[in-house]
């Protein structure tokens, strides 16, 4: 990662030396200028995820943030809240067994146009752990052999959304849309369009094989790539307090909700509220 350079609508600080920064300084509930929204930007191409701390954000405020990066849509198997139908709530309640999103992913995959990122607030947290961790998936693609660059430049990735009913079904508090499930074909190396650098794009959590090939001859290069990228020294785990939101750019990294704060057995309640914010279509390595 490069030198932290001097921000002057906000200060920063990083999480690790592979991704991931946070921001205090700045309150997002108001109308944002366009100096600090490029310098919002611009951190977000260094670090790739940023955390900003001590945020009071209603639904239209969240909106109006996430909205400076490109227009919003909906969740295809989740209902919105009530005031948003393109906002919608992760929602854990006590006793429940299984946590949503507890696989390295980047988000929404399988659309033809998915995510260019995704801007994560905490409305109720429990009072420890439920952090996330997140990976850069361009220090995974630099990291790899000059032979093995030159494979993966030239295959692509079949993503599948599954089942729809894993999205809500097991969840007391979120609410099953009806959609058929969704299925796109991308490139497993993407370029940047801003940054032009060259990324990893896949997830056994969607990904189901390369194109052209069957799952079983897909799997032990997957698995390998999947190994690969989520090594601990290319990764940042960002912890939440309630007023936190992260954003994030899911074009060049993975993310997963950590587990270990035992939902199944405590009272701990963890309520989020995510936009997320239209890509274009993923650019190819060639």
């Amino acid at each position: 990662m490069s030198q932290t350079q001097p921000y002057n609508s906000f200060e920063i600080s990083p999480i690790s030396g592979a991704l991931g920064a946070v921001v205090t300084g700045i309150d997002l509930s108001r109308k944002l200028e366009a100096p600090e929204f490029a310098e919002i930007k611009s951190a977000l191409n260094q670090f790739l995820v940023l955390l900003f701390r001590d945020q009071s954000l209603t639904v239209a405020d969240q909106r109006a943030f996430a909205e400076h990066f490109g227009p919003l849509i909906p969740h295809p198997y989740v209902h919105g809240v009530d005031q948003d139908p393109d906002i919608f709530q992760i929602v854990r309640e006590p006793g429940e067994d299984y946590s949503w999103d507890n696989f390295y992913h980047s988000d929404l995959m399988f659309l033809d146009r998915p995510p260019m990122g995704s801007a994560l607030y905490a409305e109720e947290v429990p009072p420890y752990g439920a952090d996330t961790e997140f990976c850069n998936m361009y220090l995974a693609y630099e990291a790899l052999s000059e032979g093995l660059k030159e494979l993966v430049d030239s295959l692509r990735v079949v993503n599948e959304s599954g089942d729809t009913r894993q999205w809500s079904a097991t969840y007391d508090g979120m609410h099953e849309k009806k959609n058929e499930e969704g299925r796109a074909v991308h490139p497993l190396v993407r370029i940047h369009p801003d940054t032009g650098r060259k990324s990893l794009y896949v997830s056994p959590a969607f990904s189901t094989r390369f194109e052209g090939m069957t799952v079983a001859e897909s799997k032990p290069l997957m698995d390998y790539l999947y190994e690969h990228a989520t090594k601990s020294h290319f990764g940042c785990r960002l912890h939440w307090e309630q007023g936190s939101l992260a954003l994030w750019d899911n074009r060049v990294s993975l993310h997963h909700a950590v587990a270990d704060y035992f939902g199944e057995v405590t009272a701990h309640r963890r309520v989020m509220r995510r936009a997320t914010i239209e890509g274009e279509t993923p650019i190819p390595a060639h």
